[in-house]
C-alpha cells in the first residue's frame, strides 16, 4: 500500500507542478535548440498544433502558423500520409507508444536519410486521450542504426547514389550479401514495401523535391529521377501524388534553390 500511495503522491505532485507552468507547451522552445530533431504535437485528429523550426524547414513551409491546423495529406503524397495516419490512430485510440522505430525520410535537402522516431499520447486533464507527441531523430552516424538495419545501410546508398539509372535487384541484394529471394523477404519485413515500390517512392519524391525547389524543365527532373521518358514519369507522379508533375509544381509550396551543380 505504501508503494501505491507514493506512486499516486508523485502523479499529483507531477500533475500540480504541471498545472503551474505558464507555458504549456515548453518543450518547444527546448526542441528548436536542436536542429536534428523534428518535434510535434497533433490533436486527436492528427492536426499539427505546434512544432519546433526543423519541422518548419523540413515541412518546407515558411512559419509555425503555416503549419497549425494541417494533416500529413497536406504535405505528404495519399500513400504517405495514410500511413502516418494510421500510426497516429493507433497512439491515439489505442494508446500504442512507438518507441525508436527506424525509419528511411527524405530529409530537408530531398536526400534519403535514416531516422529514429517516436510517438505518445498526451492525457488531458479528463483522463482522456487530447492527441500525441511525437519525434524524429536523424541517425547521422551508421553505428546509430540498430543492428537488423545495417545490412541495408549499403543498400539504401546504393539506391541514392544511383537513382538516375536503372537498379535492378541483382545489384540490391549483392549489396546486402543475401540471396535474391532473402532480399525481397527480409526488405519487404524491415520497409514495408517491395524493393522496387521504395525505388519508386524515392524516384518521386526526389521529383517532387526538384518541382518543388528547382526551375528545371520537367524532361529534365524526369531523366535525373531515372525516369525514361517525361510521359511515363508523369504517369506514376500523378498515381503516387494525386496530380500532374506541372499542376503540382503551380501548387506546391515554393522555395527556389540553385542546384548543386549550379554556381
Amino acid at each position: 500500500m505504501r508503494e501505491i500511495s507514493r506512486a499516486d503522491h508523485i502523479a499529483s505532485r507531477i500533475a500540480e507542478f504541471s498545472d503551474e507552468l505558464g507555458d504549456k507547451l515548453w518543450a518547444v522552445d527546448m526542441f528548436n535548440s536542436i536542429p536534428d530533431i523534428y518535434f510535434y504535437v497533433k490533436d486527436r485528429e492528427s492536426r499539427w498544433i505546434v512544432c519546433n523550426d526543423a519541422s518548419v524547414r523540413f515541412l518546407g513551409v515558411k512559419t509555425k502558423s503555416h503549419v497549425y491546423g494541417m494533416t500529413e495529406r497536406d504535405f505528404f503524397p495519399k500513400a504517405i500520409a495514410d500511413s502516418i495516419r494510421a500510426d497516429d490512430r493507433e497512439v491515439i485510440f489505442k494508446r500504442k507508444k512507438i518507441i525508436g522505430r527506424t525509419e528511411i525520410v527524405l530529409d530537408e535537402c530531398g536526400l534519403l536519410t535514416w531516422a529514429s522516431t517516436n510517438k505518445i499520447p498526451l492525457v488531458g486533464k479528463s483522463g482522456q486521450i487530447v492527441g500525441l507527441m511525437g519525434t524524429t531523430r536523424i541517425l547521422k552516424r551508421a553505428d546509430d542504426l540498430p543492428e537488423t538495419f545495417q545490412q541495408f545501410r549499403r543498400v539504401v546508398d546504393h539506391v541514392q547514389k544511383n537513382i538516375s539509372r536503372p537498379i535492378n535487384i541483382v545489384e540490391l541484394s549483392r549489396e546486402a550479401h543475401l540471396s535474391q529471394s532473402q532480399f525481397r523477404k527480409r526488405f519487404r519485413g524491415l520497409f514495408g514495401v517491395s524493393p522496387n515500390e521504395f525505388i519508386l517512392r524515392t524516384r518521386l519524391q526526389r521529383a517532387a523535391r526538384l518541382l518543388k525547389n528547382t526551375d528545371d524543365a520537367l524532361i529534365r527532373i524526369a531523366l535525373d529521377c531515372g525516369f525514361c521518358d517525361q510521359s511515363y514519369f508523369t504517369k506514376r507522379f500523378r498515381d503516387f501524388f494525386g496530380a500532374t508533375p506541372r499542376r503540382y509544381r503551380q501548387t506546391a509550396p515554393r522555395g527556389i534553390e540553385p542546384r548543386p551543380d549550379t554556381p
